[in-house]
């Protein structure tokens, strides 16, 4: 029992690194299904993944050496239901007759059976508050973890070792089981207090109609990979047939940005992942001429206009013997121009409200997301 506290302070430790790996995948899911991410039932999941970590940690650790495995001589498995109960007993040495020898059934296999039922008791609430699992299927998925457990420890984590370091027992399967059941049963208070899986869905789905600064950019974080690889292709095109081509990588984001929502209904696929497209604003459906300015304004405003600045213009006011405080003093103008107009448009988007290059092309992002 005195390794049970730094166990789970391991567990808290490698916790923000399972968070990292589990975080991108399960926002473009909330968005995907949802349009939204909420905070309550972030803080639900992860909370459910901090306790399987801590749960998992209890039954693995401390990880024994090689050699104290191989030294090990005992048995591997416990095959027989309910031995529990003949432990406490002959643990406990109680006399009828004496009421003080009572006490003695708190004991190391009364404890150590309690202590198997309460650690699943917290997935037995979950299942029933957030999953809405039924009891029979709470029971069962009770066992299964137990049995995954149980299973982990007979084959010594996954035979890295040459056996297992801790005994597989029936009664532990009995005990996980027994307390995911009984976590169902306790699970009233959390269903009464907290909102529903229901509700938070409703609330998902509502928020989900509007488009926040957030789905857009994790949007365009989903459709990087995708620019990349087109920019590639564009690049080995050029270099077999040389071509000279300026700026490759802006002309794969004109041809994705325009051309894919075209034929997909407005959506590329950042915007097929989070579940909004490109529409006219306040009409059904894009002219393609409308799909070829939203890029195209964009990219000229944004990208080129500023390469031209910096790459030719101010090069050839240094050519033609203007100071080179002068030149310095434009370059941190339109780079504070730039800079304050991307914040200032962090702002707008966070509001809902369209950007330039929205209102030139007469064009909008929505969501596709309807109320469930």
């Amino acid at each position: 029992m005195g390794d049970y506290p730094a166990v789970i302070m391991q567990a808290v430790i490698l916790f923000p690194f399972a968070a990292f790996l589990f975080t991108l995948p399960y926002i473009l899911y909330n968005y995907h299904k949802y349009g939204s991410v909420l905070s309550i039932r972030i803080g639900i999941v992860y909370s459910f993944i901090l306790y399987l970590m801590c749960v998992f940690f209890l039954v693995i650790l401390p990880l024994p050496s090689r050699a104290e495995v191989l030294a090990m001589t005992g048995p591997r498995a416990q095959p027989i239901p309910f031995k529990f109960v003949a432990d406490i007993i002959r643990q406990a040495h109680i006399d009828l007759s004496d009421p003080g020898t009572y006490t003695s059934i708190f004991n190391k296999a009364l404890f150590q059976f309690l202590f198997n039922v309460i650690m699943t008791m917290p997935f037995g609430i979950y299942l029933r508050y957030y999953f809405q699992c039924s009891f029979k299927k709470t029971a069962l998925l009770s066992f299964g973890l137990s049995l995954l457990f149980e299973l982990t420890q007979l084959s010594g984590l996954y035979f890295i070792y040459p056996r297992s370091y801790r005994l597989f027992d029936v009664d532990d399967l009995i005990a996980n089981t027994a307390g995911g059941m009984l976590g169902y049963a306790a699970s009233f208070p959390f269903i009464k207090i907290l909102p529903s899986r229901n509700q938070i869905d409703q609330i998902s789905f509502h928020r989900g109609r509007e488009v926040s600064f957030s789905r857009r950019l994790i949007s365009f974080m989903c459709d990087i990979p995708v620019l990349g690889l087109l920019s590639g292709i564009i690049a080995g095109i050029c270099h077999v047939l040389h071509w000279d081509i300026p700026y490759p990588p802006v002309l794969a984001a004109f041809i994705y940005y325009a051309f894919v929502p075209m034929t997909f209904r407005g959506k590329t696929f950042g915007k097929y992942v989070t579940r909004t497209r490109i529409i006219p604003y306040r009409k059904n459906r894009a002219s393609w001429y409308q799909y070829l300015l939203r890029p195209g304004i964009f990219l000229i405003i944004m990208v080129v206009l500023p390469r031209l600045i910096f790459g030719v213009f101010i090069p050839w006011l240094d050519s033609r013997g203007v100071p080179a405080a002068g030149t310095a003093l434009l370059s941190l103008t339109v780079a504070g121009v730039y800079f304050f107009y991307i914040f200032f448009a962090a702002i707008m988007a966070a509001l809902h409200h369209r950007l330039f290059y929205e209102k030139l092309s007469g064009t909008c992002i929505v969501s596709t997301i309807k109320i469930e």
